[in-house]
């Protein structure tokens, strides 16, 4: 088939919509689809660009990429100038397409245009979660509910999701498929977990929402403590890997306590992911599933993760991680397994078993292959 994905987050967008639509064009590519992006543009093209081209695929950039603060986070959205948006309509009325996939495609910039250029069935992947009333939908519902209703199959990426727009918009016939993990990529053998501390990692945007401040805070408490590892007693590690605009704060709070690593490219991410020894994501919330997890996972890193909407659906407590409700309870719950070998090597097995089984990317695509040949037919 030839698939349009058109998505504001895409390489180098450090989201996981960004990851998400970069490998489902991979693995639809892969299985020789013709697939092209359009996305925001950027002024250097990223490694994941050229990728999509060796794969006979094409990235086309439209407008300016910028962020604004919404949800407690940046959101990525693209600056479409009127040039941009003939450009767009023509690309959609002279390239033969099958089917147009829209991620976030009540986002009022790239998908509001695609779905009026092009003729061709939709498909919405629908990834938002809020904590407080989502302003945009009770704005701008009105302009909103003629593009739901072009939308021809609905895809949300968690039943968090779903009730997202539900909650708004009445109910809708969705499909839910989670996002995936190339577990080709990640995986155990990427790295080797040191014998002679236990360490602790974070991945993630350092901005409110991510929550690192409360990781921190709650390292102050345990960093003097000691961990068991081969049957003896060794030091806790925290690692801190990402950028965000909270970085100097928290870093001049964390002092010598903690390593921060900077933003990490794609391809380093499943070696630290494998190299650590349990994971932290202390989100506050606003998330419809979390990838890091099953990033995490499936290099056999259990995780520590808050039990918020998304979360809790991924992360299976006391089997494949452990959940945590607030500041005292993560101090709890990274001295717990810090403590217990055995616990931690179980999780290990666990969560690598979980991820490889439920969100291998190989088996997600099968299921949107099938949902691609049922719309067009």
């Amino acid at each position: 088939m030839k698939i349009f994905i058109v998505s504001d987050s895409f390489p180098p967008v450090p989201s996981g919509v960004s990851k998400y639509t970069f490998w489902l064009a991979e693995k639809l590519l892969q299985r020789n689809h013709k697939v092209y992006v359009i996305t925001g543009g950027v002024p250097q093209s990223p490694p994941e660009d050229l990728k999509i081209k060796k794969l006979k695929g094409e990235v086309i950039r439209l407008g300016k990429l910028i962020y604004v603060y919404a949800n407690g986070t940046r959101c990525w959205i693209t600056l479409l100038s009127i040039k941009d948006l003939f450009k767009m309509k023509k690309i959609f009325r002279v390239t033969p397409h099958d089917i147009v996939i829209l991620q976030g495609p009540l986002g009022l910039t790239l998908p509001y245009p695609a779905t009026l250029f092009s003729k061709s069935p939709k498909i919405g992947i629908f990834h938002s979660v809020t904590e407080k009333p989502n302003l945009g939908f009770i704005l701008f519902k009105p302009l909103m509910k003629p593009f739901l209703k072009a939308i021809d199959l609905k895809i949300a990426v968690s039943r968090w999701a779903k009730y997202e727009i539900e909650r708004y918009f009445g109910k809708q016939d969705f499909i839910i498929i989670p996002p995936g993990v190339d577990t080709k990529v990640y995986n155990p053998n990427r790295g080797k977990k040191s014998s002679d501390s236990v360490n602790f990692l974070f991945v993630g945007r350092l901005d409110e929402r991510k929550g690192a401040d409360i990781l921190i805070h709650s390292w102050s408490r345990v960093k003097n403590f000691e961990g068991k590892k081969g049957g003896k007693s060794v030091p806790l590690n925290l690692l801190i890997a990402g950028d965000g605009p909270l970085k100097e704060k928290l870093a001049k709070r964390a002092g010598n306590s903690v390593k921060f690593l900077g933003f990490i490219p794609e391809p380093e991410l499943p070696s630290l992911y494998a190299s650590a020894d349990v994971s932290v994501f202390p989100s506050k919330g606003g998330e419809s599933f979390g990838i890091v997890l099953i990033e995490s996972m499936a290099c056999g890193t259990p995780p520590i993760a808050s039990k918020i909407k998304g979360y809790s659906d991924v992360v299976k407590h006391e089997e494949t991680g452990l959940l945590f409700t607030d500041e005292n309870d993560l101090t709890s719950k990274i001295l717990e397994l810090s403590r217990d070998e055995n616990k931690r090597k179980k999780m290990s097995q666990n969560s690598y078993y979980f991820a490889k089984e439920n969100y291998d990317w190989d088996k997600i695509a099968d299921t949107f292959e099938d949902v691609l040949r049922k719309i067009k037919s």
